[in-house]
């Protein structure tokens, strides 16, 4: 179920949130983590009912 009204999504603690802005500049696969979840967080945005 799509939705107009605007999806907000945050970290719940800054450490954690600066532990996931690392893996943009980690090593191996890290940076692709990070892609991934950019990804899954926009799905999330554009579709709450995925989850």
């Amino acid at each position: 179920m799509k939705t107009d009204k605007e999806i907000l999504l945050g970290f719940a603690e800054e450490k954690l949130k600066r532990a996931f802005e690392e893996l943009k500049e980690g090593r191996g696969a890290e940076p692709h983590l990070y892609e991934y979840l950019n990804r899954a967080f926009d799905d999330l945005k554009k579709d709450p009912s995925a989850a």
